[in-house]
């Protein structure tokens, strides 16, 4: 069992509307030039000079979805594309000269849009991705100071079981145990009969993903931290066990362990950004030697 906050799926409606808005910028570079009609092809929409085909609707619809879910994705696309069309087509009309010559942007956001995707073509090519232990260390010690934990986080055992899970006393006995060689028990027994469970005395978890798996209300995480070492938590349907092993307050510093993939992740970038400057020398050096730069004196 995992503890991380979920993103909640987004609605179909709103994933129509996305693909929507791509298909539509997709097209909307040669709708501005208001291309000559198609020959052979049959238009589904038409706003002044400007058409819609039905080989466009291709950029919309995905596969392997139901003949229902096609139609509805095509018919709405069409209504929004027409409106879109009239709209643009508006402002073409309306708007002056200087405001509607986005020539210099899109050579610009060109540019931009080319030099990124080298950037990570390079990085996947050249970059070095290991990231030792001794390095994570290292940066989190020289950095500790930067780590301040912004929520109250619990280090725990934690096991929830059916309520007519077999032989409860039993475990009740294993999970209060401090004995290592029954850990493996404890183990076993979950893997039978626990519904989820959470094993594992070097992970941290976010106290408040905790609570939001059991059924229980807490108004000061901070006392309830101090003042708890073993739960056990009734509801309709099943039993929960908490064991806390370890806890760390909001603000206090974050432990290594729990600051892991994110100072591997600064390490990473750091990385890229000395490669990447590494690189834009190298080539500039190498036009230099070149002669394919020229500086004119000021």
């Amino acid at each position: 069992m995992t503890f991380v906050k979920k993103i909640k799926s987004k609605s179909y409606s709103i994933f129509i509307r996305l693909m929507l808005l791509t298909a539509f910028f997709a097209m909307v570079s040669h709708s501005c030039k208001k291309p000559a009609p198609r020959s052979g092809e049959v238009p589904v929409a038409r706003v002044n000079e400007v058409f819609l085909y039905k080989s466009d609707l291709l950029l919309v619809v995905p596969q392997n979805i139901s003949a229902a879910d096609s139609a509805l994705m095509v018919e709405r696309f069409i209504d929004f594309w027409v409106k879109q069309q009239v709209f643009l087509q508006e402002a073409i009309k309306n708007l002056s000269a200087e405001n509607s010559d986005f020539e210099k942007q899109i050579e610009e956001y060109r540019k931009s849009l080319t030099i990124f995707s080298y950037e990570n073509q390079l990085v996947k090519e050249l970059l070095d991705t290991v990231v030792t232990d001794r390095q994570l260390t290292d940066y989190y010690e020289k950095h500790k100071t930067d780590f301040r934990l912004r929520e109250n986080i619990a280090m725990v055992n934690y096991v929830k079981l059916p309520i007519d899970a077999p032989n409860i006393n039993q475990f009740r006995r294993l999970f209060r145990s401090n004995d290592p060689d029954e850990a493996g028990l404890i183990e076993d027994y979950c893997i039978q009969h626990a519904a989820t469970y959470f094993i594992d005395t070097g992970s941290w978890l976010i106290f408040d993903d905790l609570l939001r798996e059991i059924p229980l209300q807490v108004s000061n995480a901070e006392n309830y931290l101090r003042n708890n070492k073993i739960v056990e938590l009734t509801d309709e349907n099943f039993r929960y066990f908490i064991n806390f092993i370890d806890y760390q307050l909001k603000g206090s510093i974050s432990p290594l362990a729990f600051e892991r993939e994110n100072i591997k992740n600064i390490i990473l970038n750091r990385r890229k950004h000395e490669l990447i400057n590494k690189k834009r020398n190298q080539f500039f050096q190498e036009a230099l030697s070149n002669k394919q730069v020229e500086i004119s004196p000021k």
